[in-house]
């Protein structure tokens, strides 16, 4: 359980940084369609953070306990 905390912990706040990112974009004044591009590009990255974290979840619970032995 140790072991996934740090990458939940990663993604949640790098999500986090992206939608504060993305509340500031919004308040700079520029065209409409911008904006969507720009919402369109963090939202991706939001969803593949998502999905990285899953995958990584899914990789830890697959470890073996012992995993020095592989070094």
């Amino acid at each position: 359980m140790n072991k996934m905390l740090a990458p939940v912990i990663f993604a949640l706040l790098f999500i986090a940084l992206v939608i504060l990112y993305f509340s500031v974009i919004l308040q700079i004044p520029m065209s409409g369609w911008i904006k969507g591009i720009l919402a369109v590009g963090l939202i991706a990255i939001i969803v593949s953070m998502g999905y990285v974290l899953y995958r990584r979840i899914k990789e830890i619970e697959k470890e073996d306990p012992d995993d020095l032995s592989k070094y």
